[in-house]
């Protein structure tokens, strides 16, 4: 028997489903005023910041340890949804880190296609860096997209040789651009959020005639050695469920400590709703737990 909760989780999905065949301009907009009804918390403060060019927001709580901070990026399929839609799910996560939260305000699709968003966030990174904050006390954290960037950016830091953050949180993550795992077809039409068809339009949108085998666009065919410890959560229903399983295997065949759970009945990106959704709060509060570990053990 579905609860009300899950039912009110489910129909802001059902009501609020992007309309693929309206102006990009306008499918931005209807996120931002539906997004816009999520609450935040009273207590968040939060500071405007540029980028070199691009938008931050500080996002600090009572709970916020200076010297830790999230970097968040953002869902929304590439092309939409930004700091303001996220800001209730973000600053929440950052409260069960014990740590200040970082979200960007990155490029979008089809106006910037890929790589340009994970360009954005190592932007992001490296300004953090710049800015003093040492890399054993900064993790990436991301949900959808998001969760994709994340691995991304894991990839490219070690690639570039750069200073590895203490950990990552994906979240709902969409790693595979080429819609390749079973739960596509298992999962059609019972997760409210995403259909095999948008998922495909949002995937040729962002790669923009990119092979959705190019690890950097699709995590899962990357390669995971080297990278610190990650925890990966997902929605028992949604149709990114078995991409999120193959990532987590072959980041345990290449090393990685990699955590991961599922949460039985739950919807793509359900700790959105932990306003009003207990599974969401547990969610949240499993991420944080996760975090405050690695931050602490950073420091030891």
């Amino acid at each position: 028997m579905m609860n009300d909760s899950i039912k009110k989780a489910r129909n802001f999905f059902k009501e609020n489903l992007p309309d693929f065949s309206i102006p990009v301009e306008e499918l931005r907009l209807q996120a931002e005023a539906a997004y816009g009804t999520l609450p935040v918390a009273d207590d968040v403060v939060t500071e405007t910041v540029d980028i070199e060019g691009m938008e931050g927001e500080w996002q600090i709580v009572p709970e916020s340890q200076d010297d830790r901070v999230l970097l968040y990026l953002h869902g929304g399929g590439f092309i939409f949804g930004s700091i303001a839609t996220h800001r209730g799910e973000t600053s929440e996560l950052g409260r069960a880190a014990k740590a200040r939260t970082l979200a960007i305000n990155y490029r979008l699709a089809p106006e910037h296609s890929f790589p340009a968003p994970i360009e954005d966030a190592l932007k992001a990174y490296t300004w953090l860096l710049d800015q003093g904050y040492d890399a054993k006390n900064i993790i990436v954290a991301g949900e959808s997209a998001g969760g994709s960037m994340t691995a991304g950016l894991l990839m490219s830091l070690r690639d570039n040789h750069l200073p590895l953050p203490s950990a990552g949180v994906m979240i709902s993550p969409w790693i595979d651009m080429g819609q390749t795992g079973e739960t596509y077809i298992t999962k059609e039409g019972i997760d409210p959020m995403n259909s095999t068809a948008g998922v495909k339009y949002l995937a040729e949108t962002y790669l923009n005639g990119t092979s959705p085998e190019v690890p950097l666009a699709s995590p899962i065919y990357g390669d995971l050695r080297g990278l610190p410890p990650i925890y990966v959560m997902v929605g028992e229903v949604e149709v990114m469920l078995s991409e999120a399983l193959t990532f987590v295997n072959n980041a345990a065949s290449a090393g990685v400590d990699i955590r991961f759970r599922s949460f039985p009945g739950m919807v793509h990106n359900w700790p959105l709703f932990h306003s009003f959704l207990e599974e969401g709060k547990e969610a949240i509060l499993s991420a944080g737990k996760f975090m405050d570990e690695i931050y602490s053990k950073q420091n030891n």
